[in-house]
């Protein structure tokens, strides 16, 4: 039983809610999971210790120096830990995190003209750094998108279905604008850089569509009636403890979620409902960059953009006429992507069919793993 816990516990990680994990521990099981990404960063910080006040044998010198300056401080942890000299972590603390965050500071004072400058810098860079890699290994956000996609192309039948149910009210929104004036002479005069941050901005209030229901399903989620009804929906998931089911008698207790938990199940809901949310979005703007290769050509969007000339980013031959695509093209295109997305997302939220079709098996798999947690939690006193 032990194994098939301890089995569990890395099941939970995959399934992108490691907060699942009872006693779940920072030290033990979040820099654990984030040294190798530490490691990396270290690396590449070390290479660029070079600098350029050194060249040839030189540099050389510098990075056997810089390893030599970060091996000795990966030594001296291990030693105030009482471990040896050589030894891989088995948990990182408050001194290996001082090693990562101060060592490689040390290494523009030393090597380069950056001096006091290039040291804080660094500790700034590699604070953030660490509050990135927290967040994303505690919560498992790497593990809940790869989940996210797979339940995308699991559902990529149902999610077409939706866009054909709504594509007639779509397309008379978004037909108009591909095919108005206007909007491509916006797109022309539209600087990348504010066209990502409008589209960002449609992006990121459709998500806030998707997280706002959040809260109000998961009690709901958590909540079984009987510990049958539990262990059925838990042999539903490939978990390790399904083979090794204790016997559980009377009624599972209310869900007693903590605050981090509510948050990592809020996350997993929400990451899941966005892929699906974008893959919509990505394929209404690929089906209007390829309308618009072969309805707006060339000249018609010199006339609209009043440009004298336009800079094409393909070019190519189809049935034998010319077909180009330029900025323009993928600008609107991308507008209408972000109108997409925003529009299946209030309509997830707000329309039944929707919700039954789309919301309801991402939901489904949550509740599947929450079956799992409860069972987990009740196994030590069963």
């Amino acid at each position: 039983m032990q194994d098939a816990l301890g089995a569990t516990e890395w099941w939970f990680v995959r399934r992108g809610l490691p907060h699942a994990i009872p006693d779940y521990s920072a030290r033990e099981d979040v820099w654990t999971r984030a040294w190798p990404f530490l490691l990396f960063v270290l690396l590449i910080e070390l290479f660029g210790s070079f600098g350029d006040r050194f060249d040839g044998w030189g540099q050389l010198a510098v990075f056997v120096a810089g390893a030599g300056v970060l091996l000795g401080a990966f030594v001296l942890v291990n030693m105030v830990r009482g471990r040896r000299a050589f030894r891989l972590p088995d948990d990182i603390g408050v001194f290996e995190l001082a090693v990562f965050v101060i060592a490689p500071a040390a290494l523009p004072l030393w090597f380069t003209d950056r001096g006091w400058t290039g040291a804080a810098v660094l500790v700034a860079v590699n604070l953030l750094l660490l509050a990135v890699a927290y967040v994303v290994t505690s919560y498992g956000l790497l593990p809940a998108l790869r989940v996210g996609v797979v339940q995308a192309f699991r559902q990529l039948r149902t999610v077409t279905q939706l866009i054909a149910r709504g594509l007639p009210l779509l397309l008379l929104i978004t037909a108009f604008v591909f095919l108005n004036a206007e909007m491509w002479q916006v797109a022309h005069d539209f600087p990348p850089a504010y066209f990502a941050i409008c589209v960002g901005f449609m992006v990121l209030l459709a998500l806030s569509f998707l997280a706002l229901r959040v809260p109000k399903e998961i009690a709901e989620l958590a909540r079984f009636d009987s510990w049958h009804a539990c262990c059925e929906l838990a042999r539903l998931t490939d978990a390790p403890i399904v083979d090794q089911l204790p016997e559980l008698s009377g009624t599972p207790p209310q869900p007693e979620l903590s605050r981090v938990e509510l948050v990592n199940v809020g996350m997993l809901l929400t990451i899941s409902q966005a892929v699906q949310t974008l893959l919509v979005g990505l394929i209404s703007g690929v089906f209007y960059v390829g309308f618009g290769l072969l309805a707006v050509r060339h000249d018609t969007i010199l006339q609209w953009t009043t440009a004298t000339e336009l800079d094409s980013l393909v070019e190519f031959q189809f049935l034998g006429n010319d077909l180009v695509l330029t900025w323009e093209h993928l600008a609107v295109s991308g507008f209408i992507a972000a109108f997409s997305v925003l529009q299946f997302a209030v309509a997830s939220v707000t329309d039944a069919t929707y919700r039954d079709e789309f919301y309801d098996d991402v939901a489904g798999d949550v509740r599947n793993v929450l079956a799992v947690r409860a069972i987990v939690r009740a196994a030590p006193a069963g």
